[in-house]
């Protein structure tokens, strides 16, 4: 008599099917093989752009804004999600509408403890270090 090989996800029922595999699906796993945990998230945000992605067919000058505080939310919810304790947005001098929009985004998060315009070597005050509860 043949002996099933066992599948290394979990226990093997009686028609070989995985039993924790099944438990998992059944209880709304989509795909349990894949972990969607963040393990690694940056310390700086940059959130400069290129000039050849702004004009020209790529971002238009209107939307730039737009693209940089969603890069800022999504690098800002990785950051939170993966347990650090600061954090430096990189928004440049210029007229100061991101700085502004990004200070807005902070005084509101409730996972934010304190932030300041502070002045790092590398990039001047053109820079916001955020630090979290």
């Amino acid at each position: 008599m043949k002996k099933k090989k066992s599948k290394p996800g979990g226990k093997q029922g009686e028609k070989g099917v995985d039993t924790e595999l099944l438990r998992m699906y059944l209880m709304g796993a989509t795909n349990p093989g894949f972990s969607n945990k963040i393990t690694y998230a940056e310390d700086i945000v940059d959130l400069h752009l290129e000039p050849h992605q702004v004009g020209k067919g790529k971002i238009p000058p209107q939307d730039a804004l737009f693209h940089q505080l969603e890069q800022f939310e999504q690098s800002l919810d990785k950051a939170i999600a993966s347990g650090k304790l600061e954090f430096r947005v990189v928004h440049g001098y210029g007229k100061g509408k991101l700085k502004e929009e990004v200070h807005k985004i902070l005084a509101k998060h409730k996972h934010v403890r304190s932030f300041q315009n502070d002045y790092h070597s590398r990039y001047g005050y053109g820079s916001t270090i955020v630090y979290f509860k």
